[in-house]
């Protein structure tokens, strides 16, 4: 399940952040979570992947058709193609009259995702 961020997970975000090679210092993921709070055009969700825990964080930014998926860090026990696929089966239904594009290092993911939604849909007709 998607939750919108807020500054009272902001440990929760940072430990998921500390993931990211370029956000390991602490004053670039400061600088994330500032950039995610001031622009109205991007958004961090946490993720929960059962009722309890946060397992992970999804950033996103959007234009007027698109949600682009800037990055996923998932805590490492979560770590997971169907995992990902969760999340963005997630992020669709949220936002289900965008398309959903990924930076460089998620177009393969992405692009698997779709490649599994046309068959679903495919085998339904």
């Amino acid at each position: 399940m998607l939750n919108k961020y807020s500054d009272e997970n902001k440990k929760i975000a940072m430990g998921f952040l500390s993931y990211i090679p370029d956000l390991k210092d602490m004053d670039n993921m400061e600088q994330e979570l500032r950039l995610y709070a001031e622009d109205e055009n991007r958004q961090l969700y946490l993720w929960k992947s059962n009722l309890e825990d946060f397992s992970g964080i999804v950033a996103l930014s959007f234009s007027e058709h698109t949600v682009f998926v800037e990055y996923i860090s998932l805590n490492p026990s979560y770590r997971s193609q169907s995992n990902m696929y969760k999340i963005l089966d997630e992020v669709q239904q949220r936002f289900p009259n965008q398309t959903i594009l990924g930076n460089f290092n998620l177009v393969k993911l992405i692009k698997g995702w779709h490649n599994r939604q046309a068959e679903e849909v495919s085998e339904e007709e």
